[in-house]
């Protein structure tokens, strides 16, 4: 039966929010090991990495709860009614097919209220980072922020546990396997999203960084292109208006994460594009992007985020940029 033309447009575009779903995974993570390093080391540096991975955590979270409700309702509802001779009929919210997408949108939802509570918790704690406290101020602090990180590590183990449940075979077992077996397939299945989607949460907040700095004035960009321009050595200028420290750090923390996810991702498809099974994938162009497009891909944004790490500078936003657009390349072309 000849699929609907709507179909691979929305393959596509849940291709893109699943970007945001496996961010929201590891974001409150990430957001949790910040808020605890930034309690005895570097605390200005680690609030404001915080910062951001909170507002990148809540915005992700929204719209992986989209795809959430979204891929339940297109799979269980919609395409039915489509592919009549395929599916006999939609099926109705409370049956069983509908277990999984309930119960893994129920977790989703409580894991974005914990963050919320993170969220109003550290608030205070990112508005006051660079102001000077007495010792009680600074001990309120202290609790607030380790507080507001168990409840983004919790809200963590909650979207993981979303991810659980919705690949959970509600309809029966799989022949042979028990169901510890089957939950420890799904918790190696979390383990590898997790490790995988450090890279675009890092990249995202990386990027995130760089959007939320104050524009530079007009003279001020003028200057800058002028002393590029008589530089001897291209690339050698003085920075006009350079990182601070604690910018430095911030940025440094971010693209740090997405180079983790990145090495992990690189290894996977450097065994795709390689291995000796990989001809397999077929000769044609497809096949040729399907083996070295994430090889590739993975690779341009090592060298992006490596370069942001080494030498971080206000005019390297296409640097931050590019990863972004390639990850989100690659999922709409599903490679």
């Amino acid at each position: 039966m000849q699929e609907p033309f709507w179909l691979s447009v929305w393959q596509a575009a849940y291709a893109i929010l699943s970007i945001a779903t496996e961010c929201a995974l590891v974001l409150p993570f990430m957001l949790f090991l910040c808020l605890f390093l930034g309690r005895k080391r570097q605390h200005v540096a680690m609030s404001q990495t915080a910062a951001i991975m909170h507002v990148l955590g809540l915005a992700t979270g929204v719209l992986g709860a989209i795809a959430v409700a979204a891929s339940g309702y297109i799979t269980l509802i919609v395409l039915p009614s489509a592919m009549p001779d395929l599916v006999p009929a939609p099926f109705e919210p409370l049956s069983a097919q509908w277990a999984a997408t309930t119960t893994g949108f129920l977790s989703w939802v409580g894991a974005l209220v914990l963050l919320y509570a993170s969220w109003l918790l550290a608030r205070p704690v990112y508005r006051t980072s660079f102001a000077d406290m007495d010792a009680d101020t600074e001990s309120a602090m202290v609790t607030r922020s380790t507080i507001a990180a168990l409840l983004a590590l919790t809200a963590s183990l909650a979207f993981a546990a979303s991810i659980v449940l919705r690949n959970w075979p509600y309809l029966g077992l799989p022949q042979q396997l028990s169901q510890e077996d089957v939950l420890m397939v799904l918790l190696k299945h979390v383990w590898r999203t997790a490790c995988a989607a450090l890279m675009p949460a890092g990249g995202l907040s990386c990027l995130l960084f760089f959007l939320q700095l104050d524009p530079l004035s007009s003279k001020t960009k003028e200057l800058d292109k002028k002393k590029r321009a008589e530089a001897v050595i291209p690339g050698t200028a003085e920075d006009i208006c350079p990182f601070s420290d604690v910018q430095k750090t911030t940025i440094r923390m971010c693209t740090a994460f997405a180079i983790a996810g990145a090495a992990f991702q690189f290894l996977d498809a450097s065994y795709t594009a390689f291995n000796s099974m990989a001809p397999m994938l077929g000769n044609g162009i497809r096949g040729m992007i399907m083996r070295f497009g994430p090889f590739v891909t993975t690779c341009l944004s090592l060298v992006c985020w490596g370069i942001l790490f080494a030498r971080p500078r206000r005019q390297h936003l296409l640097l931050a940029l590019i990863p972004v657009l390639l990850l989100s390349v690659r999922a709409a072309a599903r490679f």
